[in-house]
């Protein structure tokens, strides 16, 4: 199925006016009349993530035919295990800055831990939509990450290294919360932010273990209860520092 055919497709049963799906993508009602007819070239990544709002279909699916059509975001993408390499991108592209945003370009809110008002010390990891940091939609769409469960931290400490090092920074798909052997994920922990490899146990443990184990043996988890670690999302990216 071309990108033309995810297109008409996702309008057609979205049940939208084209005069509604216009308003929303920020075009004229002729510009998705050409995209329902094919005859113009695709729209600009922004309107494609606006398109895919607009209808409720997963931005990754209408670029490129990947994954579920209308894929929510706590399911696990079909084939996304089985996928190779996804770690090994460490050429930098999160941006920040006060330019405008480019056609290619989104904002994701950054993860940042904050202490408790009552001031006893206790953290508790928050989302922080007032910073943020620039990513590429592109980058986004070939890792088969929807722009709305991406969001950036900041890795602290050195439990990581050598593969994360302290202060870089980090892109977190929170679209994927299954766990994936070997594979590194945000966690919250008892208010804390940590960056753990995550391999599963029987009776729902989960392994938690550091790149650098010298220093930071492997731990042991129950997946429940109220003092367990709270998945946030798979890392797919990080920024190397040398």
């Amino acid at each position: 199925m071309s990108i033309q055919e995810r297109i008409r497709q996702a309008i057609k049963e979205s049940g939208q006016t084209k005069s509604a799906i216009a308003k929303a993508c920020g075009v004229q009602p002729s510009a998705v009349t050409q995209w329902l007819n094919g005859d113009t070239k695709a729209p600009t990544a922004e309107r494609l993530l606006k398109l895919a709002r607009a209808t409720r279909v997963s931005y990754t699916w209408l670029v490129d035919g990947k994954g579920d059509m209308h894929e929510g975001p706590e399911e696990p993408r079909a084939g996304y295990s089985a996928r190779t390499n996804e770690l090994e991108l460490h050429d930098t592209e999160v941006v920040e800055g006060d330019e405008p945003l480019t056609a290619d370009e989104v904002e994701l809110p950054c993860f940042y831990e904050v202490e408790f008002a009552a001031g006893d010390g206790r953290t508790q990891v928050v989302e922080n939509h007032g910073h943020k940091m620039r990513f590429s939609l592109s980058k986004l769409a070939k890792r088969g990450v929807s722009p709305e469960n991406a969001a950036c931290a900041t890795a602290t400490g050195t439990s990581m290294m050598p593969t994360i090092a302290d202060g870089s920074p980090i892109a977190i798909d929170k679209g994927t919360r299954h766990i994936i052997d070997s594979k590194i994920y945000a966690l919250d922990h008892g208010g804390m932010l940590r960056i753990k490899r995550l391999y599963k146990m029987p009776l729902g443990r989960v392994r938690l273990v550091s790149d650098n184990s010298d220093e930071y043996p492997e731990e042991v988890h129950s997946l429940m209860g109220p003092d367990a670690p709270k998945v946030i999302g798979r890392v797919f990216w990080w920024e190397v520092f040398d």
